[in-house]
């Protein structure tokens, strides 16, 4: 089934839920709607249903204006999942899956057909849960009565599955069998999903595209990796995150950091010389705190890198398994020149990457505030037969400021700031 979406509108009363909404849902496509707390998911869902009337000529199914199709016809094309799903009658399992059979009745009092038995026992099968066929529905688990749900909608022989937060209720167990449920069914039968999901993690891992919603508007409408970005995540949710591919199923997948900060831009610059994931922590504190903040050199596939990357940390990069070039270490120089204040962690020092010491150095030589993370016992840093290490106590013992971790460093520069502003020299440990 393809549907079509053009220029949809829906309100309640006053207030305009939809606004001028247009897609298209492909035949056999799984699509994702995604989008925060009343941005009209559930609404253009129930729009599709007729269960709340679209305009005329919003909606096309295979071509045909939704609101030309009589209730039977449309419940023959869709199959509905809602959030949960109540009964306050002794019904079984089976009970639920058979209502599935109503739209092909011939009339409310003709009774189940052999096709019908078969065709419930078939859909349980398909779903699993033909052995709780016998069961009250109001004593199965959250995740049975889903399954349950879902094979009453595929009695329907619907073209088209409407489900709307299915892994909702479900332990993470669950919500991964439950989608791979749907998908099974969405590529064995080839019927087209379309899904309100939540869960940012489970959209990219399972839709073929996602329709991002916020405030009544389509936002955008692509691939997981074409829709969720970093950027485009931050606009909507307001959600510092990191994206990454999985290795194994190549599905990217999102890593929140915080919610919004509120903290305002001072615009303090600082520059780190790290490596190894060791100048994360400090990256994301001194980015929270307003800080402006930049990173060299670190090689591309550096974790460091990454966090860089992540954070829109600018970085001096050098390419794989390389040492550092002069022309790299120039620009880590320039930007050095350009910070008040340099940070050098407790990063692997090896003959590759021993040039960010000697910048660590030159910064101390034209006056800038350099900080150190305080040497830990036991940690095996110096790759360069104890160069670094001599290194790095020359640095301590030129005045560079020792810190222990990023909270120590926060309040070392929040009184190197009040003080230089006061027109007087910071102490000195």
């Amino acid at each position: 089934m393809k549907l079509e979406l053009r220029d949809l509108e829906f309100s309640f009363g006053d207030e305009k839920v939809l606004k001028n909404i247009s897609f298209d849902v492909e035949d056999g496509e799984f699509l994702g709607l995604m989008g925060p707390n009343g941005s009209g998911k559930t609404t253009l869902l129930r729009c599709l249903t007729k269960y709340l009337p679209a305009k005329a000529g919003a909606i096309l199914v295979d071509m045909r204006p939704l609101h030309t199709l009589g209730d039977k016809e449309v419940a023959k094309n869709f199959g509905v999942v809602p959030q949960s799903s109540r009964v306050d009658f002794p019904f079984t399992a089976y009970d639920i899956v058979a209502m599935g059979r109503m739209p092909h009745a011939r009339s409310l009092v003709s009774g189940d057909s052999r096709e019908d038995t078969q065709i419930v026992r078939s859909v349980m099968e398909e779903t699993n849960s033909w052995h709780l066929a016998g069961r009250a529905f109001s004593e199965l688990s959250g995740g049975e009565r889903q399954r349950v749900v879902i094979a009453r909608a595929l009695a329907q022989e619907p073209k088209a599955l409407l489900l709307d937060e299915p892994t909702v209720f479900l332990d993470i167990s669950g919500q991964f069998d439950m989608m791979d449920l749907v998908k099974r069914l969405n590529r064995s039968q080839k019927i087209t999903i379309v899904a309100v999901l939540h869960d940012i993690n489970l959209a990219a891992r399972y839709c073929d595209r996602i329709a991002l919603l916020n405030q009544g508007r389509l936002e955008t409408i692509g691939t997981p990796g074409e829709v969720l970005t970093p950027e485009i995540i931050q606009s909507i949710y307001g959600v510092d995150v990191a994206v990454r591919r999985d290795p194994f199923t190549h599905a990217i997948y999102v890593m929140p950091h915080s919610g919004k900060v509120g903290v305002r831009k001072h615009g303090t610059r600082i520059h780190l010389l790290c490596g190894g994931g060791t100048g994360g922590p400090f990256m994301k504190a001194l980015v929270d705190h307003g800080y402006s903040v930049s990173a060299g050199v670190l090689n591309v596939l550096d974790s460091d890198y990454e966090n860089a990357r992540d954070l829109r940390v600018p970085v001096v990069a050098e390419v794989p398994f390389a040492q550092i070039s002069d022309e790299t270490h120039e620009e880590n120089i320039r930007l050095v020149g350009e910070s008040p204040f340099v940070l050098v962690t407790r990063f692997p020092v090896g003959p590759g990457n021993f040039k960010n010491l000697e910048a660590a150095r030159y910064a101390l030589e034209i006056g800038k505030k350099v900080f150190i993370v305080s040497p830990e016992t036991g940690v095996a840093i110096d790759f360069v037969g104890g160069n670094a290490d001599t290194s790095i106590r020359g640095l301590i013992a030129s005045g560079a400021i020792s810190i222990l971790d990023a909270d120590g460093l926060i309040s070392v520069l929040r009184e190197c700031e009040v003080t230089t502003s006061e027109g007087t020299p910071p102490p000195r440990p």
